[in-house]
């Protein structure tokens, strides 16, 4: 609702105003009237009305001078002039301040009418384009911070984040994700709660999403402000949970300066969650240094093995990685909440490499669903499917750029897997040098030749402890393998499982 003041000297006008029309059917209530121009300009201070109706000639202060002041101080507030003197000065000096009208007095009420509707429209239309441009700069804002969360370091984000975000190389700033996942709509409310029991006066929060699944905000103190202390966070983020009624956690990254570190910070804030460094309070977790968990150093080297897998756009390579890291998981004592934090950031990797290639549309809408890693058995097969997915829309993208000759290579293998393959003599079959064909193989493949011949051997055996009643010496002749020994060796690296025991589960 749109709020209307009087301001006139004469009493049965402001009677006839606020009787004359159907203020409340014109989207307008009546703020406040006032007798003279200097109880007007005391009145708009408390009440703000969007539109005034006030006559010329008033004591202590005219129309026209009140309009004059209350211009300076209000730019967007509208004015309608009541006047009984059709004085061409008087509204040569009312246009030139932006007056809406100039009515004559006895007033008309068709005429009042329009008057007044013609300002509700300009006043409602400016108000749509202001709610538009700052959705757009809101849009705008979440891009930047997303962008330079995931890495891309460019100036133009840069230039972004010090325009848009007040965010320079000097500005000090924490990265804290929020789990569970808390969806916009509930993270404005939050957001919100916590500016009301911040301490820093020039404080800043900034929220923001990382594909659909990672939400959090930038806590950014000000320019004469450097407390952001693990117990300065502590002591806010229990307050915020205190207050906010429902389980959340905080995972919270270490204290940066500049946009270049955003990066650094969303990682930091991810091995937080992940590793579950204990602050002393319930549900805050705040990053402690990246190798003082002792989980966190063994999945390392896993993570780089599957992004450069789906990288490779190689499904076999994919599920041998995604298989190898499940084992891991089944003999690490890790909770359920780390589990979905880690498959979560690999994920989040995956993504960044999909959406700047221009595929993010082709992942499914739930493809960033929150991981329930109530079964790990489950969880693998929804896990090697989401990665194979992926593997397989980059592999096509890269189009061209396959190597024609290991991708045969690859289909050799797989129709030639029981016999006695060798590098040498499958390079020989393709009339290349073996030491160039190994390097060509493991550059597309991301594995060696042997260990991804290994892989396609353990698979067919899989499939045949599953489909046919074989004895082991058995399975391990039909897959190419003459040594009993080395079959099962090989087969329990990489399924973590002896043949015996995998054909009996």
């Amino acid at each position: 609702m749109l709020r209307v003041m009087f301001a006139d000297d004469e009493p049965y006008m402001l009677e006839g105003l606020r009787s004359m029309m159907d203020w409340n059917k014109l989207g307008f209530e009546i703020c406040g009237e006032a007798s003279d121009g200097e109880d007007a300009l005391a009145m708009m201070a408390s009440t703000l009305p969007h539109l005034v109706l006030t006559d010329v000639r008033m004591p202590v202060i005219d129309g026209l001078e009140l309009i004059e002041q209350a211009s300076c101080l209000y730019p967007e507030m509208k004015f309608i002039i009541l006047s009984g003197y059709a004085d061409f000065e008087y509204a040569k000096r009312a246009m030139r301040h932006g007056v809406a009208n100039y009515l004559m007095k006895p007033l008309i009420e068709a005429e009042l009418i329009a008057a007044v509707e013609a300002v509700a429209n300009t006043i409602q239309e400016r108000e749509a384009h202001s709610q538009y441009e700052s959705a757009a700069l809101g849009c705008l804002r979440l891009e930047t911070i997303s962008r330079l969360l995931q890495g891309e370091i460019r100036q133009k984000w840069i230039e972004q984040a010090n325009a848009l975000l007040d965010l320079h190389e000097c500005s000090s700033f924490r990265c804290i994700l929020l789990e569970p996942d808390v969806q916009a709509h509930v993270q404005s409310d939050l957001i919100q709660v916590i500016v009301d029991r911040i301490k820093l006066p020039q404080a800043n929060l900034l929220p923001f999403g990382v594909g659909k699944e990672r939400h959090g905000f930038l806590l950014v103190s000000g320019p004469e402000e450097r407390d952001l202390s693990p117990a300065m966070i502590t002591d806010l983020i229990a307050s915020v949970r205190n207050n906010w009624g429902k389980a959340l956690s905080f995972s919270v990254s270490g204290e940066h300066k500049g946009p270049h570190a955003l990066k650094e910070a969303f990682r930091e804030g991810l091995l937080a969650e992940m590793c579950k460094f204990p602050s002393g309070t319930e549900g805050i977790y705040i990053y402690q240094g990246e190798w003082s968990a002792e989980t966190l150093p063994a999945f390392a080297g896993m993570t780089e093995s599957i992004l450069a897998a789906v990288g490779s756009g190689c499904p076999e390579t994919v599920r041998a990685h995604v298989h190898h890291l499940f084992i891991a998981l089944s003999r690490q004592s890790v909770s359920g909440s780390w589990v979905s934090a880690y498959l979560g950031n690999i994920k989040l990797e995956i993504l960044k490499v999909v959406t700047q290639s221009g595929g993010e549309h082709v992942l499914a809408p739930n493809w960033f669903a929150s991981y329930v890693p109530t079964d790990l058995g489950l969880l693998e097969r929804k896990v090697m499917q989401e990665f194979l997915q992926a593997a397989e829309w980059i592999g096509q993208k890269k189009g061209i750029g396959q190597d024609a000759v290991i991708s045969a290579a690859e289909d050799y293998v797989k129709s030639h897997y029981s016999e006695k393959l060798q590098l040498q003599h499958v390079a020989e079959h393709f009339r290349l040098n073996p030491a160039y064909f190994g390097q060509r193989f493991k550059k597309q493949v991301g594995l060696t030749f042997n260990e991804y011949l290994h892989v396609v051997r353990i698979d067919e055996a899989k499939k045949l402890l599953r489909r046919e009643e074989l004895k082991i010496s058995d399975v391990a002749n039909r897959v190419g393998y003459s040594d009993s020994e080395q079959f099962v060796t090989k087969f329990k690296a990489l399924t973590g499982l002896l043949p015996s025991a995998y054909k009996k589960g």
